[in-house]
């Protein structure tokens, strides 16, 4: 008996032996030892790209100008967009103020639209807490009072510009100094504005230029500020900055983003 024993013992060392170092080899053994790892991978993989897609999207605006003027119901779409997702809208109309809203990847963004056959394309910078303008390949338009908000938050209402004259790029000289600021600066916003007690000092407030513009007279109606300036304080060759403050409000209390933008007085000669 003592022998059998004997012999028994080194067969049952052995098969334990190549079972152990054999068991991913046998079909039953690995499904029962790992089963599925490819499928959980790719799900759990699947769930982290679509986290990261999520956490990578905000939604952006901006007001589309031409000449001054904002362009209402453009179209406007993102160029090859860098990402997938069900609720993103790649393509909106701005609205009356020329603004439009966009769900986007944060990096370079590329938009496109089209003003009376001209295709007009503007490339931006996106991160989570601002938007830049990099670049617009068409003279005499641009992108004002951009900003980014998380995916779900809405925007606070706001007034908007609507129009100004001078506004951002415009070039003053001799030949268009008349029909351009000679008789006065005009803004005009989206909603009728609140009557302030003094009216200069609310300009000099809240319409700040400089190199500073001597200020003659301010006139409020309704949607609209008319600044009567005395011409002989513009200088030619001078790049002048007009800074309009959020103590422009509407009659409902609404107000101004503010907005910064600049001009550029050329050669005057005296007439």
């Amino acid at each position: 008996m003592n022998h059998l024993h004997l012999i028994l013992k080194p067969i049952l060392v052995t098969f334990f032996f190549l079972f152990s170092t054999n068991c991913y080899l046998n079909p039953i053994v690995n499904n029962l030892l790992d089963p599925k790892v490819e499928e959980d991978s790719s799900s759990l993989l699947g769930m982290i790209a679509g986290l990261a897609n999520q956490t990578n999207t905000v939604r952006i605006s901006g007001q589309i100008k031409k000449g001054g003027s904002a362009l209402a119901d453009v179209q406007i779409k993102i160029l090859d967009p860098s990402f997938s997702a069900k609720n993103q809208t790649n393509s909106t109309t701005t609205n009356t103020s020329g603004r439009f809203y966009l769900e986007t990847s944060m990096g370079l963004v590329s938009l496109q639209f089209t003003d009376n056959g001209t295709i007009v394309n503007i490339q931006l910078n996106v991160s989570r807490t601002s938007v830049t303008v990099l670049s617009i390949d068409k003279a005499n338009y641009i992108v004002q009072s951009l900003d980014v908000y998380e995916i779900g938050v809405e925007p606070p209402p706001s007034l908007e510009l609507l129009f100004s004259m001078p506004y951002e790029g415009l070039y003053i000289d001799s030949n268009n100094f008349a029909i351009t600021i000679g008789s006065g600066s005009q803004f005009i916003f989206s909603e009728n504005l609140e009557t302030p007690s003094d009216p200069i000092l609310w300009a000099a407030e809240n319409i700040v230029v400089f190199p500073p513009i001597l200020l003659q007279n301010n006139t409020i109606l309704n949607n609209t500020v008319l600044l009567t300036i005395d011409n002989q304080t513009i200088k030619p060759s001078t790049t002048y900055t007009v800074t309009l403050n959020s103590g422009i409000r509407s009659e409902t209390g609404k107000m101004l983003k503010p907005t910064t933008f600049q001009f550029k007085v050329g050669t005057l000669i005296p007439k």
